[in-house]
């Protein structure tokens, strides 16, 4: 048992009323230690990228973590920290005026994703300050640049390196000033690619400033990176290659899932237990209406996380066969863990909590269905 689950534990066990079912449980403490162990590891500003958790709780106790800058997708996130000092960037292909008219006045940093967005920062130029913008390469270009570079999955984000061109020509003609660009590989994808993308980034950095005949300062290498920092991957070798990046530019990474997944627990209680065709269940107070991440819906192979039990009178007795916890949707995909074969019993009561929920699963669910009850808040040191 992690420390920080540990002590949510003591919590429960001292006070069983504090914790309001369902909720989650942000621990502070986990932030700070993932935010810095990735500065550390890769030695770099670290970016925040507020999709992965915008609660605004762990904002204000954490903003002095994300000084390196916040990216934000939405008017609404942009929102949620317009008060605050950190470095704002906005990132989302289907930005219009409205959102770019925002941003700009923000004084935030946009990260354009097509050459009509380049256009519409031109209509501001000479009528109101504007920060110099990034350029976002869909993921592609870096296999262009470095044909070594592992394969992706096409998707609509960024731009070729055709449109980049062209964006890197008009961006000139309107007075527009570039500072860099910014690449983002998918999920899970940093200790595969991250050698190669550096690599393939040196040469793009190259044709910007050809294009632009001046310089650029700042590239975005993005993130991908896992729940927990992989100590397999050799970061000492990867920060030695950071170094050949001219000193003039600042490079930077983004991480959500990096800094958040570890540092947040989902927990439900069961309401009920039942046995149907000689399978067992347990029926908890919340699921995917609150945490569809754990109902596995989007995988094909589902591999169903087994909550820690909190029990009210520890059962001596194991499980003879697995038992799923199911949630309150009245949806038969509303599966959210599996205790295995031999696991410790859970009866009506008992609490069960879900580690690695502190990025995505608070807001990426379902909740409007059924006018079911969101989830509660609680943050622990």
């Amino acid at each position: 048992m992690s420390p920080s689950l540990d002590k949510i534990k003591q919590m429960w066990q001292a006070n069983k009323a504090q914790f309001q079912t369902p909720c989650y449980i942000y621990s502070i403490s986990d932030v700070e230690r993932n935010m810095q162990a990735l500065k550390e590891a890769l030695g770099t500003p670290v970016i925040y990228s507020l999709k992965a958790n915008s609660n605004l709780d762990v904002l204000v106790r954490c903003g002095h973590l994300f000084d390196d800058g916040i990216e934000v997708a939405s008017v609404g996130e942009l929102n949620k920290i317009a008060s605050g000092g950190s470095v704002k960037y906005v990132n989302n292909p289907s930005m219009d005026k409205n959102t770019i008219r925002i941003a700009i006045s923000s004084k935030a940093t946009l990260i354009i994703d097509n050459i009509e967005q380049l256009e519409m920062v031109g209509e501001f130029i000479g009528k109101r300050p504007v920060n110099p913008i990034l350029l976002r390469l869909n993921s592609l270009v870096l296999k262009q640049f470095n044909p070594e570079h592992e394969n992706f999955r096409t998707d609509h984000f960024g731009m070729d390196w055709d449109t980049a061109q062209q964006c890197l020509q008009r961006a000139k003609e309107l007075n527009i000033d570039v500072a860099g660009f910014h690449v983002f590989k998918g999920s899970y994808s940093f200790v595969k690619t991250a050698n190669a993308s550096v690599k393939a980034a040196l040469q793009i950095v190259n044709e910007f400033e050809s294009i632009l005949e001046k310089p650029i300062s700042f590239v975005n290498l993005g993130g991908g990176f896992d729940k927990e920092l992989d100590e397999s991957f050799d970061f000492k070798a990867y920060r030695e290659l950071l170094t050949e990046f001219p000193s003039h530019i600042q490079v930077a990474h983004e991480a959500g899932r990096g800094i958040m997944s570890s540092a947040g627990y989902f927990m439900a209680k069961v309401r009920y237990k039942k046995t149907i065709f000689d399978k067992d269940y347990l029926i908890a107070d919340g699921g995917m209406n609150q945490s569809f991440l754990l109902a596995q819906t989007e995988n094909t192979f589902r591999r169903y996380q087994a909550p820690e039990v909190f029990s009210l009178q520890p059962d001596s007795e194991s499980l003879e066969t697995p038992c799923h916890v199911v949630g309150t949707s009245c949806n038969k995909d509303d599966i959210i863990g599996l205790l295995p074969e031999g696991s410790p019993k859970a009866n009506v009561g008992d609490v069960l909590v879900f580690k690695d929920c502190g990025a995505y699963n608070a807001s990426y669910t379902v909740s409007p269905f059924l006018d079911l009850p969101q989830a509660n808040v609680y943050l622990v040191e």
